[in-house]
């Protein structure tokens, strides 16, 4: 009985070596596998992610979406879309932004945002006329909310009518008009039957060109007339207002005197009084004096709203500079200083 005990206990101990030794093998092959699959994973993130392929971005803004798509395809770059409106008209479905930026380095299959055109929110003019006047600009400024609006909406020219204040009366362009080019909308406004009134800025002692945003930004017509003074500064001065303090109804017409140093043959400025004769109209319109120098350089002396008549406007320009007149966007004279 004994040496079958003993032989039984050699046994089991011969078989728990064997365990243990197998369990080590075991435990082995475990971790060497798990260290493998490490370094296998590692090694394909490497491949596929830091060491992709770098590209260079393509130009796609102005393209078309399917060449653009094209051209981001043979880069292997994926696009983005996003939609967006236009102040272009013409340019719906085309490509108007991209981020990054054209000629940007970057890895392969890189996401790329292109911005595609929706097109311009309105194709034409609406009608606006019996509707309210900032219900109208707040609806137009939501649609053209960009850096250069296709729609600019001039400031309100108001004119007394039966219709309740605030309400549109006139418009130019008229409705219908097509939104091909930047439009300029000038919307004519009923004060309600009471006139409005404006206070008289003070402009006496004043030179020419600080005459122009007086022009501009008051709903007061200036009626010029030049006066020779050797005493006058080189720039020209305000010598004398017909209407010096006070409010006045607006569009009044005041006169005002200009003091201006005698002509010299030599000099290479020539001061003075731009004069037109225009058609009344019922109600002010965009009215806009430029100056074209003899060098090609082009600048907007006063755009104003004006009733017609008879406009005058002081000037201090170089010899031979052309002077243009336009009524409501379209050309109705020049004429050239010498």
């Amino acid at each position: 009985m004994k040496n079958i005990l003993e032989k039984f206990k050699f046994s089991m101990e011969e078989k728990s070596r064997e365990i243990a030794e197998h369990g080590r093998l075991i435990f082995g092959v475990v971790v060497v596998t798990f260290i493998v699959m490490v370094a296998v994973c590692v090694s394909v993130f490497f491949i596929f992610v830091h060491g992709a392929e770098k590209v260079l971005v393509p130009n796609v803004v102005g393209k078309s979406l399917t060449d653009a798509l094209f051209e981001m395809q043979a880069k292997e770059l994926y696009p983005k879309l996003q939609m967006r409106y236009s102040d272009v008209p013409g340019d719906k479905g085309t490509i108007i932004d991209q981020n990054p930026k054209s000629g940007a380095i970057v890895k392969a299959y890189r996401r790329i945002t292109i911005t595609v055109s929706r097109g311009v929110p309105i194709d034409f003019i609406e009608d606006y006329i019996g509707k309210n006047a900032d219900e109208v600009r707040n609806s137009l400024e939501l649609l053209f909310s960009g850096e250069d609006p296709l729609v600019e909406i001039a400031p309100f020219a108001y004119v007394k009518d039966e219709s309740a204040a605030g309400t549109v009366i006139a418009q130019f362009p008229p409705a219908g008009t097509d939104l091909s080019e930047k439009v300029k909308l000038q919307l004519i406004v009923s004060s309600g039957t009471e006139t409005e009134k404006v206070s008289m800025p003070k402009i006496e002692g004043l030179s020419i060109k600080e005459l122009y945003p007086v022009i501009n930004e008051n709903k007061i017509i200036l009626d010029f007339e030049a006066s020779e003074d050797e005493s006058a500064p080189a720039a020209g001065r305000v010598s004398s207002v017909e209407v010096g303090k006070g409010n006045v109804e607006v569009y009044s017409r005041i006169r005002t005197v200009i003091s201006l140093k005698p002509r010299d043959e030599k000099s290479e400025r020539v001061q003075g009084i731009f004069k037109a004769e225009m058609m009344e109209y019922p109600y002010p319109v965009s009215v806009k004096l430029v100056a074209s120098s003899p060098d090609g350089k082009t600048e907007t002396l006063v755009d104003l709203n004006h009733p017609g008549f008879e406009f005058t406007v002081p000037y201090d320009v170089k010899k031979n500079t052309t002077l243009i007149l336009y009524v409501l966007g379209e050309e109705k004279g020049r004429v050239v200083v010498e």
